[in-house]
This record gives C-alpha cells, structure tokens and sequence, in this order.
C-alpha cells in the first residue's frame, strides 16, 4: 500500500514538473516606511508601462484616472524628481505628493498620488488619484 502511494506521489511530481507553467505570480514585498512604499507601486506601474502590460496596468491604476500614464511617465524620466511627502492612511492606503521638473521649461510641478487598497492589484493597491496640484492645493 505504501509503495502505491509513494509511486503515484511520484508520478504527479513528475507530472508537474512536465508541465510548464504560464502564470505569473506577483508577491507583495515587505516594506514598512511609506516612501519605500511609493516608490514600489510606481516602479510596479511604470514597470507594466515598459513591458506594455495593458492588463496589469488596469489592475494597478484606476480606469478613471486618464491623464495617469502621462502624469508618471513624466515624473520617471523628468531631470530631477523626489517624494516631498508619504504616509500610509488609516485603511491601509497610501498618500504621496512628489515634485518633478519638467526639462523643456524648468519648472517644478507637484504631484498628488492616491493609492487605495484593492484585492484584485498584485500589490494589494491601486492608484485612484494621480493629478498635478493646484497653486493652493496640496
């Protein structure tokens, strides 16, 4: 009896290892201060930017937010860019405002990012407002 077992045990390892996998398995880092937070969801979205991953890009940010894919692929590749601030809210999201300069002008641009918890995100987020601030906002 235990022969049989240990054969067919065997034989779905085997099996398994035969068969190649297609799934893409995305794992939440640990990462306990929310600038390192900010800078891991941005690198995930930029990242399905690069690979042009439309699928993943709608799991990370809202469909809502149309001027999104603008706002951070400025802020990636503008010539100097840093997190003015960042802080994880009460329900497990996340609040960042970031500045940008802009290469063509020089001028230094605010940006308001918003992330929420969300199930289906790989992450466990999902950017729900992303938008440059007002003169008397932000």
């Amino acid at each position: 009896m235990r022969l049989r077992i240990l054969l067919l045990t065997l034989a779905v390892m085997a099996t398994a290892m035969m068969v190649p996998s297609t799934a893409t398995i995305y794992w939440k880092h640990p990462i306990k201060d929310a600038f390192q937070e900010f800078e891991y969801q941005l690198k995930l979205i930029t990242d399905a930017l690069y690979i042009q991953d439309i699928e993943l890009f709608e799991k990370l940010v809202d469909a809502n937010i149309i001027v999104a894919q603008a706002i951070i692929i400025k802020y990636v590749y503008s010539k100097a860019e840093y997190i003015l601030s960042a802080s994880k809210t009460a329900d497990g999201g996340l609040i960042a405002v970031a500045e940008s300069t802009t290469a063509v002008d020089e001028r230094v641009k605010r940006i308001y990012f918003k992330w929420e918890l969300n199930a289906e995100s790989p992450s466990g987020c999902k950017l729900v407002v992303c938008s440059y601030c007002s003169l008397n906002g932000c």
